[in-house]
């Protein structure tokens, strides 16, 4: 049995809660890209976990089965957090695991999938990234938390990150000119002065937010590093009808 495959006791039915938060692997040219989704539901006592490729990823020229996950054709179900996942969250008995739920402005009872959308998983030298999939309600309000990419890409970013507080207004601004994605939205104090970027799996969702407000949820010390740094909050208005990460393109093998 295969590293993604193990299960712990019986499963239970998915019929509760689901949190979904979208897989994505950096590519060749430096953007990350979709690969499949990972789907925790709450059964009340019991979490159960489903991963599933999209059929889109799997029909790429370079996709390249994740580990643990080599059959591509069908969706792997775990009474447990599949270990490419669960080695991503940090061990509950490490003395900094405190500072770093407060960085990630959530509090010690915070699920693991909780935790990965917050911090997106990411580890040194590797290219997986988790993005939580935003909601939109019935009245089209939307809002979604995330970490700014990039500020050690940026002259004068992090001298910049410095003198923000929670709260404080920034704004989204388009850079067409962008040398690798036409479509990326730079992070900005002032229209004026980047900070950094919205991450790459987000663009579409945040090019479809209307009368969207930014605001500053949490800005950590350099020590936490500049992944970590900036972590701001996304409100606005979308079509009803319209859900982030779905229709054709975002179909799951299986």
């Amino acid at each position: 049995m295969s590293v993604g495959e193990a299960h712990v006791g019986p499963l239970p039915q998915w019929d509760g809660q689901v949190t979904r938060l979208l897989v994505t692997e950096k590519d060749e040219l430096g953007l990350y890209r979709p690969v499949g989704f990972l789907d925790a539901v709450d059964c009340g006592e019991e979490v159960a976990y489903r991963f599933a490729y999209l059929e889109a990823a799997t029909r790429r020229p370079s996709f390249r089965p994740l580990l643990g996950f080599r059959d591509a054709t069908r969706p792997y179900e775990s009474a447990g957090l599949f270990p490419l996942f669960a080695e991503r969250i940090m061990d509950p008995r490490r003395p900094d695991r405190p500072m770093y739920l407060a960085a990630l402005d959530l509090e010690d009872e915070a699920t693991p999938l909780e935790v990965l959308a917050r911090s997106g998983g990411q580890r040194a030298g590797d290219g997986i990234l988790l993005t939580p999939v935003p909601h939109v309600d019935g009245n089209g309000r939307t809002s979604c938390v995330f970490l700014v990419h990039g500020i050690r890409h940026l002259l004068g970013a992090t001298e910049r990150v410095d003198s923000l507080r929670p709260g404080d207004r920034l704004r989204i601004t388009p850079e067409p000119a962008n040398p690798v994605n036409p479509r990326a939205l730079l992070v900005t104090e002032d229209g004026n002065r980047p900070l950094g970027w919205v991450p790459d799996a987000l663009l579409d969702y945040v090019h479809e937010v209307q009368d969207g407000t930014l605001t500053v949820v949490r800005v950590n010390p350099r020590e936490v590093g500049t992944r970590l740094r900036l972590l701001v909050r996304l409100e606005g208005v979308a079509s009803p009808d319209w859900q982030p990460f779905t229709g054709p393109n975002w179909s799951t093998v299986g």
